[in-house]
């Protein structure tokens, strides 16, 4: 699998391998501390291109600019080179180094995914021979130790794509799952968390004894809307409402798009009387936009929870107290039990 590099899920991975490229440096030079007359010219050049190459890689990696950021994508191919070339200055520091090809090939197949592991393998493979051929005495112990290493990388890089993949497959599948709930055109949740949210708040109130109501919105003569001003109008009328129903709603609240132009909201821990006061505000505040030419209007039908009764039965109360809404005159707010339904008048 090719891997399309993502730099920001990436670049904390980044640093904290440029902790293992400047390890390897100061293991260089440790070993240049200790036996000062076994190295030569080769291990010096080595040495410098890999200290240059370090503090270019270090900038790139912590630059805010995009540009330098994405530099960082010739590590895939200069990294193996500019170590092997170091390495290869002294027989004991290459044996001694040896592991971290390892390191190498393992990084790049995680950030690169399949591709990144065989460029990698390969420069490794083709790295080593080149410095076998001269020294001897390596050109043997390199094919057994290739051979080690490329099935320790392979299994490794093998095991993170499948728990890569598995990570993809359970965020897409939550994605899926988010979308599936929610609206498209207001982003409020849809009928699909209505039945959670009401358990919700049924468990609330057997437990604390706080009361929580059912609020229907409807659009007055929202038909008429979309055939006289279109549906992009009619959109946008929708898109005003849920505008008004998320600023006054709390955020414990739950708020969703029940179908068309109807809006449900279930206010927690709010009685009769409290819900009726807040669905005539969003009324109010509706009618009053100034986004319309003319006034708009909205209906609403209020139900306190009814003790033993579920979520159908309690909507159906909501939806017949909005129903003699509609038919008292719309633009009210109407409140209904199961013993009938009450206009609600706003106190002075």
């Amino acid at each position: 699998m090719v891997r399309k590099f993502d730099l920001i899920k990436y670049k904390p991975l980044e640093r904290k391998f440029l902790l293992f490229r400047w390890g390897l440096l100061v293991v260089a030079l440790a070993e240049l501390i200790r036996f000062q007359g076994s190295f030569t010219g080769p291990f010096f050049v080595g040495f410098f291109i890999a200290l240059l190459y370090n503090l270019f890689v270090s900038v790139c990696i912590f630059s805010k600019d995009t540009r330098a950021e994405k530099l960082i994508l010739l590590s895939l191919v200069l990294d193996i080179p500019v170590y092997t070339l170091l390495m290869a200055g002294n027989v004991e520091l290459l044996n001694m180094l040896f592991f971290s090809y390892f390191f190498f090939i393992s990084f790049h197949g995680m950030r690169h995914g399949i591709l990144g592991l065989i460029i990698a393998a390969a420069e490794s493979v083709a790295s080593l021979f080149i410095t076998s051929f001269k020294i001897s005495d390596l050109f043997v112990s390199v094919n057994i130790y290739m051979f080690s290493l490329l099935l320790l990388a392979f299994g490794f890089i093998i095991v993170f794509e499948v728990i890569s993949l598995l990570n993809i497959s359970q965020y897409q599948f939550r994605k899926a799952k988010n979308q599936a709930a929610r609206d498209p055109l207001t982003g409020l949740p849809n009928r699909l968390l209505l039945e959670k949210s009401f358990q919700k708040a049924v468990s609330n109130y057997q437990r604390t004894g706080q009361p929580f109501s059912i609020v229907i919105f409807d659009i007055d003569n929202f038909k008429k809307i979309n055939d006289q001003k279109g549906h992009v109008f009619g959109d946008k009328v929708l898109l005003v409402l849920a505008r008004v129903l998320k600023t006054n709603a709390r955020a414990t609240d739950f708020i969703c798009r029940y179908g068309g132009e109807e809006f449900l909201i279930i206010f927690y821990g709010c009685g009769l009387q409290d819900a009726c006061l807040k669905a005539d505000k969003i009324r109010e505040e509706f009618a009053l936009n100034s986004y319309f030419d003319k006034p708009l209007t909205v209906s609403a039908g209020v139900c306190l929870y009814q003790k033993g009764c579920s979520l159908t039965e309690n909507i159906e109360i909501a939806d017949k107290a909005l129903y003699a809404a509609k038919t008292a005159g719309k633009n009210r707010v109407i409140s209904g039990s199961r013993f009938g339904v009450d206009l609600f008048h706003k106190e002075a």
